[in-house]
């Protein structure tokens, strides 16, 4: 249009434009299967993640292996899983699908966080002790035990109130959380409060770390209790804020950000993980594992 004029033409989609035809976070279907060992090992596992492709529908030629964005975060885990599988099949459904913020790492950590967590309950095991004894990372226990260290995990909790943990990775960094909540019922919770760790290996800026953290925390929040779109014969029925509506500033949780294993003279052989999406893929498991803890009921379904 601008071209036919000759000058600068702005462009301003509606509101409801912009919700109805937007590009939106994949949907997902993933079945976990485990079994247990003796002494609270894991005697084997089986993880399949059914989803739409973000490249696919880019036109990309996907390998063998299928896209990527897929699997991250479900595969080449530290921790002692015995004999494993994973994989990935793509979902044909043509609903436009994008790049959300932390992609394939948001659906799949909370699928893997929310099994590991039932499998320490199967076993009568504390959910943090219990990760710990799993994992074989060294950088991934700091992580752990930074979280559980700033979320109080070990510390009475105050009646009515329960937290849940969760780590994973995604960007080349590690990250933990420790949520407590209370007032859990069938169709809402409160937050009290969020403990973060991350290991992006270099820090070059931590005050900007603790900013994309607790901006992710937020963001998480809002997809993991309120975010969904709903579609009525291909049509994007959400559109407007009225049907999607967002956290409060009454609502919003004390969140705070712990920065480990940030070298005064960093390897250069060692990648620099990122930072500004980290603050979303545990926060999803963490809270369905504490609303477990308090009443008893696992959610396994999100969104």
């Amino acid at each position: 249009v601008g071209m036919a004029l000759g000058r600068p033409v702005k462009v301003m989609w509606p509101r409801e434009e912009d919700f109805t035809h937007d590009q939106y976070r994949p949907m997902a279907v993933i079945r976990a299967r485990a079994a247990l060992g003796p002494n609270g090992s894991i005697a084997g596992w089986s993880y399949r993640n059914v989803s739409p492709s973000i490249l696919a529908q880019r036109g990309a030629v996907l390998g063998a292996r299928g896209d990527s964005q897929g699997y991250e975060a479900s595969n080449a885990l530290p921790y002692a899983l015995g004999p494993r599988v994973t994989e990935y099949v793509t979902h044909p459904a043509p609903i436009p699908v994008g790049f959300w913020r932390s992609v394939g790492a948001s659906l799949n950590t909370f699928a893997v966080e929310a099994m590991i967590d039932e499998l320490a309950a199967a076993a009568l095991a504390d959910p943090y002790q219990f990760r710990r004894n799993l994992l074989s990372d060294p950088r991934w226990i700091t992580v752990l035990d930074a979280a559980a260290s700033l979320g109080g995990w070990n510390t009475p909790v105050p009646s009515g109130r329960a937290r849940g943990i969760a780590i994973g990775t995604a960007f080349n960094s590690i990250v933990a959380q420790v949520v407590e909540v209370y007032a859990v019922t069938s169709s809402s919770v409160k937050i009290h409060k969020v403990a973060v760790a991350i290991d992006a290996y270099l820090t070059v800026n931590p005050g900007q770390v603790e900013a994309q953290l607790t901006g992710g925390v937020v963001h998480a929040i809002n997809a993991t209790l309120y975010g969904k779109q709903n579609f009525v014969g291909g049509v994007a029925q959400g559109k407007n804020f009225k049907t999607n509506r967002m956290i409060r500033l009454n609502e919003m949780p004390d969140v705070k950000v712990a920065v480990v294993a940030n070298p005064a003279a960093a390897d250069r052989a060692r990648p620099i993980g990122g930072v500004g999406e980290l603050g979303v893929p545990t926060f999803a498991p963490a809270l369905a594992n504490a609303c477990f803890r308090l009443t008893g009921t696992r959610i396994r379904k999100i969104g």
